[in-house]
């Protein structure tokens, strides 16, 4: 994929986090592609409105994709999102057996735990690839007025 394929959907998934941010949910947003960067599915976190702690992002686009799908298997997939995955996240999408990962915003020190998709990444079986700082500043700006807005 290329670097202005990587940059066009890492946006789709900020336009993602906007509708999460709008609803008063933490901002992020995640977009899955199939190899050649087609989008398959997007969503947003929903934690807040569904009172949900569980309904990142990622989870959000994992569960939607594999209803569309009609598989619990992405091993063709790839998952973008406007900031680096929690530990959550990552491992569910690692579960699903997702290996290609581009990100946006680098991992918040705030998460608890605080565990990166690197550290994730030394414990697969599978040989993922991850991509960060994609369009990093843009992201970091979008996630702290989102954050500021929460705390309105």
């Amino acid at each position: 994929m290329n670097k202005q394929t990587k940059n066009n959907l890492i946006r789709r998934a900020m336009d993602e986090a906007e509708k999460g941010i709008k609803k008063s949910n933490s901002p992020f947003g995640a977009v899955l592609t199939d190899k050649k960067g087609n989008i398959v599915e997007v969503a947003y976190n929903t934690s807040k409105t569904d009172c949900d702690p569980t309904a990142h992002a990622e989870i959000n686009l994992l569960r939607k994709a594999g209803k569309k799908l009609k598989t619990m298997v992405l091993e063709e997939y790839c998952l973008f999102s406007n900031a680096e995955s929690c530990s959550m996240c990552m491992s569910a999408a690692i579960k699903a057996g997702i290996t290609f990962f581009y990100f946006g915003a680098p991992s918040e020190k705030s998460m608890d735990p605080y565990v990166t998709v690197f550290d994730l990444a030394k414990k697969s079986k599978r040989k993922l690839k991850i991509e960060t700082g994609i369009l990093k500043e843009d992201c970091m700006k979008q996630i702290k007025r989102g954050r500021n807005k929460l705390l309105k």
